[in-house]
């Protein structure tokens, strides 16, 4: 009877302290982001399929403001657009951190818009975000079921709600911390620098490739080859952002896997450093958040072209 007792105590006391710890640890993200929610596209996560969707949301903002601040984490792939202009974005990767902007200079009196667009490969992830205006007034927008969802593209829902793209309300993740975000430090983000030049191609050339896949046979899965065609395109060697342009106006959201070298001999081996680019349906371009060094862009499949975008 001591020992079950003493097993009683011990259950109880663990119970207890892990309440309190992840009490205190929510409380350490409420003070973030206060009552934002993780939210997402309404779809089914297990599907595996590649979603993009645009997050939009139109507030007022007072004009005794002290500042504007936005923080946000779009996992895994985040581009910010505020009043119709795109400001920010990131590939997140395993850096967990919520970036901060100051958009103090960009905002107006009265009603603005904010977009994010979020894009994953697998259909997982997820979008917090919050404003703040004052020391006072810290989490005066945040991300709920106010906010309306797009997963059709056109430039208009930067500026505007459209009717006839029928919007939803999002899904609703949770509080955080949830699922793999822990508490997420404040850090400040990158501003996206305006693009000085669209640098074309020198010449693209296509090529037969080995694209790695997993195959089961009898229960056990093997890594094999498969021959697939693809398209390189070469810049020389180049620091910039890469534009994918689409041939054509989808209905669906659709994965193009891109490669990145600097010889031409690397464009012919077995590589698993591939990077996914998703467009949404009624997308014909989207670029890369992130600036890359390199001389070719190898684009699998058909009828999508690449570009490298310049910055001062």
């Amino acid at each position: 009877m001591k020992k079950l007792a003493a097993v009683v105590v011990f259950i109880f006391l663990f119970t207890a302290g892990f309440t309190h710890l992840k009490r205190v640890y929510s409380q350490k993200f409420f003070d973030v982001t206060g009552k934002a929610k993780w939210i997402w596209a309404p779809h089914r996560l297990s599907d595996n399929m590649p979603v993009v969707f645009f997050a939009a949301r139109d507030f007022d903002l007072p004009a005794s403001r002290y500042y504007t601040h936005i923080k946000l984490l779009g996992d895994p792939d985040y581009t910010l657009y505020l009043n119709g202009r795109e400001i920010a974005g990131r590939s997140v990767g395993e850096e967990r951190r919520i970036d901060l902007f100051d958009i103090s200079n960009l905002v107006v009196n009265g009603r603005n818009r904010i977009v994010i667009a979020v894009r994953a490969t697998q259909g997982v992830g997820g979008l917090i975000a919050a404003i703040d205006i004052s020391p006072e007034l810290e989490n005066w927008v945040v991300t709920d079921r106010d906010w309306k969802i797009y997963t059709r593209w056109s430039p208009e829902i930067l500026v505007r709600d459209v009717a006839a793209f029928h919007p939803t309300p999002p899904m609703l993740l949770g509080d955080p911390p949830v699922g793999r975000w822990d508490y997420l430090t404040p850090a400040s983000g990158k501003f996206t620098e305006p693009a000085a030049r669209v640098v074309p191609p020198r010449t693209s050339f296509e090529m037969m490739t080995e694209v790695p896949v997993i195959r089961t046979s009898g229960g056990v899965a093997i890594l094999a080859s498969s021959r697939e065609r693809a398209t390189a395109f070469d810049f020389g060697f180049t620091r910039g952002r890469v534009r994918l342009i689409i041939e054509g106006d989808r209905n669906f959201s659709r994965a193009v896997n891109v490669r990145f070298a600097n010889v031409r001999e690397e464009l012919g081996t077995v590589d698993w450093n591939f990077r996914s680019y998703v467009f949404a349906a009624g997308e014909r371009m989207i670029v890369d958040p992130e600036t890359r060094n390199f001389r070719y862009v190898m684009v699998y499949g058909r009828h999508v072209r690449a570009e490298v975008v310049q910055y001062v």
